[in-house]
């Protein structure tokens, strides 16, 4: 048994290792890039961060908007952000002329963090952030181009 699992309230320093054992638990696919967890469903690419004294959680919403889009997606975003604790929504350049939108959510890890607090931040992180881009997709639907494997319809 992990040292998790023994005792899950005990503060320890956060890693990408420890932050890697949530999604383990969770059961998430991910891997492990030196301070950095990558993982994603099919809607979002999901980067969680250690960066210094903060756990960074930042994610890419898989749509692409034209430019054309700008004043509406910058509407929605605002709507979300304003209405939602979090994560905070954030419109940027993509390529070429398309625009992207990012979540983000941040930890204060300068006194370390629980496994049990940990896991709360993630996977509290995870589900905020796919309702989140659920209201883009349901905004936009003309920039859903994939197909969710797990839907029915």
């Amino acid at each position: 048994m992990s040292t998790e699992q023994e005792a899950p309230n005990v503060v320890e320093p956060v890693t990408a290792e420890s932050v890697a054992a949530i999604f383990t638990e969770e059961n998430l696919e991910h891997r492990i890039e030196g301070d950095v967890v990558r993982s994603g469903f099919v809607n979002a690419a999901i980067v969680v961060a250690v960066d210094g004294s903060t756990l960074v959680f930042e994610t890419l919403w898989r749509g692409m908007a034209p430019k054309e889009l700008a004043n509406h997606l910058l509407l929605a975003v605002n709507e979300h952000n304003q209405t939602r604790f979090a994560p905070t929504l954030r419109m940027l350049e993509g390529q070429g002329e398309q625009l992207a939108v990012s979540a983000i959510r941040s930890f204060d890890i300068a006194h370390g963090a629980s496994f049990n607090q940990l896991g709360a931040f993630i996977v509290n992180s995870i589900e905020a952030t796919l309702q989140a881009f659920n209201f883009l997709e349901n905004s936009f639907p003309t920039l859903v181009t994939w197909k969710d494997p797990h839907s029915e319809h």
